[in-house]
């Protein structure tokens, strides 16, 4: 079925199997015929594949590489590569897509990428940072795929296991590799339309691709532009309200910033309305019932059902226009020298929504027990006012006719491959040199952001801000819109060469050799207003939104080398059998050299049979994010051991609960304030994390039965040293287990002369080297080409079936090894907001038919059930079961080939089924959107000229 392709410029390093319209395929299938002579493989040119610097005059491998044609990523009906890519069953975890629009309400950081139209992979559910996504086996500056215009793409190789000999950082959970189309000839026009059952989420596009070739030239261009349209949370049954599911209940929710006002005051007040007092603090909280709020007779005790339901202002699709270009060229400078420039260009503007600003104490707003519009008589303030005994109490409130927030993004990204190939003489050595440069800006601008320093002297000049209803538009006078701009860029040199080094009995001993240089660099800028304060944690806008500059820069030299050696060929027990061993030195201005290796074996008993093994050491450096990003100021929501507890127990853990009264309801919002930082920031350093790869499968192709092939492989990746920005979570049971953690000293609670004494001000989650993560699966693949048949005298066509599932047996992650208390949790078959979505099962079976000018496609794609770990916000440790999803798509083609002209229409997710809900759990709008279709059922148009 494999057969190996000539070696040109313009087809890289990688090969294809000559089934054109397998939707998706295990590129190391082994051939059903003999292998090549000698003799015969002297008159072919080898190719690098996906996984090995490695020649080949064969596409047989020890790396088991899926393959994404042309026609698979044109029956999808995707303008955009990252909805192709995210269903793939080896994709698990958090991974962002245009599904994702909140990030908390704009909050300012490098990393966070809310509304901003970015598709990441995650391969293994290790995380993005541990796919290494290349094209034309050169790293992206900026690896959102759907940055890469798809009418450039010839196909998609997948490698999911560990590849850091071949590739370097980060190649840990695999490579996603985007081959470059070649020979393009003529041109081609098509255009694209789309729209939900539901009537919203249009889209729409436009491609035009056109290409000549010459006997010394070739050279592709085209440009792309796809725009989508938002789409509101409210438009869906399962977003239009935030779900909790508390004590066991379903409850139709949101957030305690109300328009009303939460409003702490003494428990003497209070008593007029009834309250529950808190007798840790003599306080209840209060809201507006009715009046413009000057007497203390307008208000009521505020209950848990005073929220504001945030979510239906979200977007379930954030709005997103891209303007793609590329040119792919190549000529020959002589017989032996070739030229080439491979380039692409992206401009992209998105944006996401969140509701309308919550504000209070906790921003720096003080409402002094001296304002006329104050009827409590006492001052509302995040801190004790110095001469004020009555001061320190909270308020919070909403905005609302400040608007919703709007966090638009405008992204350029621009990336030039360009060298010079050749042969050493009439050797079969081989030299190829050339040069990387990308580059992206990312812009991103808060609409809305409430100025503090203008509240506060709205309030100060009389203001209402108790009643909002009558005085919103001077409350909401002074917004402010920050621009934080994120830029980032690599500049690369390479040089490799490959050939022949001896002869053996089995075959010809294949080296390839080279050496790297490269260097990134980052900039993280925040507008002047924005800049974090980390003593206050404040700045001033809203809290939310305060961010700190960033940058830094590293260099990295290696050197690579691969070795292909034949042991045995053509003996009772082996058709072949090869020894492949790989070495790389990576020397990093940051961190030091780490050298790593691998060992692989391909044995072919039969022909038919290919057993394949690879044992490879991994690495990840830190990333620029992880060394140098600034404070940035995150609210999750903690799990805090410290509440409820006796005073027996809070003396027994008085490092993590100190100043937390007896019996303390906990934190008052549960979503407390972190500071996450690159390392340096906080003066750490940080080392590689380090681990092994290891795959061993079977690929069978058996003559008997023509059109089939199988194969089945096992894998196992452990990490150590893991880098990670530590969890609040993390840090307060670390310390809560031992009270001589290190992590004891990241928490700051608010301490007695404090109206919430215990609650917590602050925790530092830095990037460290900290934990251990093993996991291990099963990838299964089947292709089945009918062969051609006919009933009684009708042609039915031609018919082809192919299966790709993944089982994940172990996600095992300790956060905390040698810690008193550390243990090991198995994440496989889990939820979690931390990891993400590690379901054991996930699969796709594609059926696909042709005749004449038809063609049509059946896809289905299987998630399997899963438990979503301490799902309950009142009751800790409850875990609820999670439905499998079964989602089916079909699309239907004609050519009309006197017009030069094809029609295809298609439907996604037929039967409109709903993502599984996670309440609050869910990363955007109580679901998982890295996983799961909020849109429901999709159709899809699009007509395609030639000429």
């Amino acid at each position: 079925m494999a057969q190996a392709q000539v070696s040109t410029p313009d087809n890289p390093p990688s090969t294809q199997q000559t089934a054109q319209d397998q939707t998706t395929q295990d590129q190391t299938a082994p051939d059903q015929t003999a292998p090549a002579s000698k003799k015969e493989a002297k008159t072919l040119e080898s190719v690098l594949v996906t996984g090995s610097l490695i020649r080949r005059v064969d596409a047989e491998t020890a790396s088991p590489v899926i393959t994404l044609d042309r026609a698979a990523i044109s029956n999808s009906g995707k303008p955009v590569l990252g909805d192709v890519l995210q269903q793939m069953p080896s994709i698990a975890g958090n991974a962002t897509n245009p599904q994702n629009n909140s990030n908390g309400g704009g909050v300012a950081s490098p990393l966070l990428e809310a509304g901003d139209g970015a598709s990441r992979v995650s391969l293994r559910g290790l995380g993005i940072n541990r796919t290494l996504v290349l094209v034309n086996g050169q790293r992206m500056a900026n690896p959102d795929i759907n940055l890469i215009p798809p009418e450039m793409i010839e196909r998609v190789d997948v490698l999911a296991e560990g590849a850091s000999t071949v590739y370097g950082s980060d190649a840990i959970g695999g490579v996603v590799n985007f081959i470059l189309r070649k020979d393009f000839k003529g041109v081609q026009f098509s255009l694209n339309d789309g729209i939900s059952s539901h009537d919203d989420a249009k889209r729409r596009g436009f491609n035009l691709t056109g290409g000549m070739t010459g006997e010394r030239y070739s050279i592709a261009a085209g440009i792309d532009y796809n725009k989508y349209d938002e789409t509101l949370a409210a438009r869906r049954k399962f977003s239009k309200q935030q779900l909790y599911l508390s004590s066991g209940s379903v409850i139709a929710a949101g957030s305690s910033s109300i328009p009303t006002g939460r409003i702490q005051v003494p428990g003497a007040i209070a008593a007029q309305y009834g309250c529950t007092v808190d007798p840790a603090t003599d306080t209840a909280q209060v809201t507006l019932a009715s009046g413009d709020g000057s007497s203390q007779a307008d208000y009521r005790c505020r209950l848990g059902s005073d929220t504001y339901n945030y979510a239906a202002l979200n977007y379930i699709q954030t709005a997103q226009k891209r303007t793609n270009g590329f040119v792919l060229a190549n000529f020959n400078v002589t017989d032996n020298v070739t030229a080439f420039v491979d380039a692409f260009y992206n401009h992209t503007v998105s944006s996401g929504q969140d509701a309308p600003s919550p504000v209070g104490t906790g921003d720096g707003l003080i409402i002094y027990s001296s304002n006329p519009i104050n009827p409590f008589g006492v001052t509302f303030s995040q801190d004790p006012v110095a001469g004020d005994p009555n001061s320190g109490y909270n308020f919070q409130t909403r905005l609302t006719g400040a608007g919703t927030r709007v966090h638009s993004y405008t992204t350029n990204t621009g990336q030039i491959n360009a060298g010079l190939r050749g042969n050493f003489g009439q050797s079969s050595w081989i030299w190829d040199a050339s040069v990387n440069y990308s580059h992206t800006k990312r812009d991103q601008r808060d609409t809305n952001e409430i100025d503090i320093p203008a509240l506060q002297a709205a309030v100060d000049a009389g203001a209402n801000i108790f009643d909002q209803a009558n005085a919103g538009d001077v409350l909401s006078a002074g917004v402010k819109t920050p621009i934080y701009v994120f830029t980032q860029s690599t500049k690369q040199a390479q040089f490799d060469a490959s050939g022949e080094l001896a002869e053996l009995p089995a075959g010809a001993v294949q080296l390839s050799v080279g050496a790297l240089y490269r260097k990134q660099f980052m900039n993280y800028t925040v507008s002047d207003f924005a800049v974090l304060d980390p003593v206050t944690t404040r700045c001033e806008i809203l809290q939310e939104a305060c961010g700190s500059p960033g940058r830094g820069s590293y260099n990295v030299k290696e050197l690579f080398a691969e070795t292909l050696i034949p042991i045995v060929s053509d003996v009772p027990w082996a058709r072949s059998l090869y020894l492949d061993l790989g070495v790389r030195s990576s020397d990093y201005s940051t961190t030091g050299t780490t050298t790593n290796g691998k060992v692989a074996i391909e044995w072919r008993p039969t022909d038919d049979l290919l057993v394949r093994g690879t044992v490879s050491q991994v690495f990840r450096a830190p990333n620029l994010n992880e060394l140098y990003d600034g404070r940035t100021l995150v609210q999750p929501v903690l799990n805090d051991p410290c509440v409820g507890r006796t005073a027996e127990e809070l003396a027994a853990h008085q490092a993590a609960c100190q100043f937390v009264p007896v019996n303390w309801a906990g934190n008052s919002p549960a979503q407390v304030n972190t500071f996450y930082s690159g390392a340096a920031t906080v003066g750490a350093t940080l080392k590689p994390e380090q681990g092994k790869s290891i795959d061993f499968g079977l690929v069978y192709d058996p003559n008997w039965l023509p059109g089939l092939s199988t194969s089945l492989d096992f894998w196992h990746i452990y990490l150590s040293d893991t880098l990670t920005a530590i969890q609040a979570d993390t840090v307060v049971n670390s310390c809560f287990n031992n009270n001589d953690s290190p992590y004891c000293s990241f928490i700051t609670r608010q301490d007695n002369t404090s109206r919430q004494p215990g609650q917590v001000f602050l925790i530092n989650t830095p990037v460290v080297n900290l934990g251990t993560l093993s996991t291990s699966g099963i990838d299964y693949t089947l292709r089945y080409k009918l062969p051609h048949f006919d009933v009684g005298s009708m042609d039915p066509g031609n018919f082809q079936a192919g299966l790709n599932t993944s089982y994940t047996s172990s996600y095992k992650v300790n956060a905390t090894p040698g810690e008193p208390g550390a243990q090991t949790v198995n994440y496989a078959g889990t939820y979690t907001p931390q990891f993400g979505n590690i379901s054991r099962w996930r699969g796709t079976l594609t059926l696909n038919w042709d005749k004449g000018n038809w063609n049509a496609q059946w896809q289905s794609r299987y998630i399997n059930h899963l438990t979503a770990l301490n799902a309950d916000y009142a009751i800790a440790g409850v875990n609820i079961p999670v439905a499998s999803v079964i989602y089916h798509s079909i699309q239907l083609g004609y050519a009309v080939p006197s017009i030069h002209t094809r029609f295809d229409v298609g439907v996604d997710n037929i039967m409109d089924k709903q993502p599984p809900r996670l309440y609050q759990n869910g990363s955007n709008y109580n679901v998982d959107t890295a996983t799961y279709d909020v849109l429901g059922r999709y159709y899809w148009a699009r007509a395609t000229v030639k000429f």
